[in-house]
């Protein structure tokens, strides 16, 4: 999710010493093991890079080797191989727990960009995408794009691997899908984990909600609707009172809940310590008027949806399959909501294949319709969009970039690791990302690929 770090030890990658032979000594770490919770991990050695890496729900997370059988954690954690009698790897310690090795084999996920094409980018040969019976047309990118060549670089660079871990890119232009592209085994048959751009299609799912007269107006007070769900909501004041389901569509919650800040008491790793996570975000105390500035909190967007579910007295994922996911002919996804521990590993997030992501951002842009059917009333689309420069609308976000002194304004569904679901109205224009590169501003420092993807290769070759 866009600030959501995982909640499992995240690990850095590193080369063996050169006399080592790095890759043939990595793969004696391999395997399929135990982990936390009754839970399992995979083990996998890089070619691409000579660097172990953890496998958890698709996402990898590198090792940091130090010497024979000892790796290290990003917060300094040990992680120690053992062995038998025969030198053979039969299990690793961690945070005094001890996890086997459960198998040798395995199915291993791809390493490689594209490993047909890794030592020859340049062999690269663009294909418009496929025609399919999904409602999307297709176009030609040069028929759509003056100059589609900063295009054509950025795919050959990341199938180079300059731009890692990306495990999709789409560009949907004056109503055709002009380029699909797909990376480290990634196809337009895998729903892709989301994180936070799951977000703003939960907000989606609250308008259908009010558009159909289950809720009167966002502009309503949130916490009477919890109040037989919520008995005894903690720090209750005046101000908090007075918070309505719009202040946490905008973020303009008032509460101690700050993603960007550690020490904010609505951070989300604290949230998921607990178990409730509504409950928690709920209790938090109030720090200033409600609706007076925002703050990025990953609570909102569960709260919101819990309140779906208390309103409809439906399951949000059964009301969003009938109301939502149908009628847009959306059937290949995942999604378990339930904001509390049991979705500690998946963050109650939503997987959806790139292709109907471009769905569902047409839908938006086309004023909530979806091939002539009205999903989301045109009101709620335009009160999605209202916000400021750099800031929120219903969990949308307002992104622009700056490029050779003109300013390019997009809205934005963003979640960690670099999934970017961005509407480009003023261009006509649609992108998908979607990648791997999770908590890459905590592990080195920098942001995702598609931050850079965008300004110096799309945005270009629309000037």
């Amino acid at each position: 999710m866009k600030t959501l770090l995982f909640l499992i030890p995240l690990l850095i990658g590193c080369s063996l010493p050169k006399n080592k032979s790095p890759y043939q000594k990595l793969s004696e770490y391999e395997g399929h093991y135990e982990y936390v919770g009754g839970s399992t991990l995979d083990l996998i050695a890089s070619e691409f890079d000579t660097t172990l890496y953890a496998i958890l729900d698709n996402a990898k997370y590198p090792l940091k080797y130090i010497e024979k059988d000892s790796f290290v954690d990003i917060s300094n954690q040990t992680v120690v191989f053992e062995r038998n009698k025969e030198a053979n790897v039969i299990s690793y310690k961690t945070n005094g727990e001890t996890f086997k090795l459960i198998d040798k084999e395995f199915e291993k996920v791809e390493m490689f960009p594209r490993r047909s094409l890794f030592q020859n980018p340049n062999e690269y040969s663009y294909q418009p995408p496929q025609q399919k019976n999904d409602g999307l047309l297709t176009g030609v990118l040069k028929d759509e794009f003056t100059n589609p060549e900063p295009i054509i670089n950025m795919v050959k660079k990341t199938i180079k691997g300059d731009f890692e871990d990306v495990h999709s890119i789409l560009i949907y232009k004056n109503n055709k899908l002009v380029l699909e592209e797909y990376f480290y085994g990634y196809d337009e048959n895998t729903p892709h984990q989301l994180r936070s751009a799951s977000k703003p299609i939960i907000g989606g799912i609250l308008g259908i909600t009010i558009d159909k007269g289950f809720i009167k107006s966002e502009k309503e007070k949130l916490l009477p609707f919890f109040k037989e769900k919520y008995q005894n909501i903690q720090n209750m004041d005046e101000r908090k009172k007075e918070i309505t389901i719009e202040n946490f569509l905008t973020y303009r919650h008032g509460m101690d809940c700050q993603n960007n800040n550690p020490e904010s008491k609505g951070h989300e790793l604290k949230m998921m310590e607990s178990e409730d996570w509504v409950k928690y975000t709920l209790d938090l105390p109030i720090v200033q008027n409600p609706g007076k500035s925002s703050s990025y909190c990953t609570g909102c967007a569960l709260t919101l949806g819990s309140l779906v579910e208390v309103t409809t007295n439906e399951k949000i994922e059964d009301f969003a399959k009938k109301y939502f996911y149908e009628p847009m002919e959306i059937t290949n996804y995942k999604w378990t909501f339930e904001p509390n521990p049991t979705s500690s590993k998946t963050f109650s997030q939503m997987y959806i294949t790139p292709r109907d992501l471009i769905k569902i951002a047409k839908m938006y842009k086309d004023n909530g319709k979806w091939n002539g059917k009205q999903i989301l009333s045109k009101e709620w689309i335009d009160k999605s969009f209202e916000m400021e420069k750099g800031d929120y609308g219903y969990l949308w976000e307002h992104k622009y970039f700056i490029v050779d002194g003109k300013q390019y304004n997009s809205y934005l569904a963003s979640g960690n690791g670099g999934q970017k679901i961005n509407i480009w109205p003023e261009l006509d224009m649609i992108t998908v990302f979607t990648g791997g590169n999770y908590n890459s501003y905590k592990l080195y420092g920098k942001s995702t690929p598609p931050n850079e993807m965008i300004p110096n290769h799309i945005l270009k070759a629309v000037q």
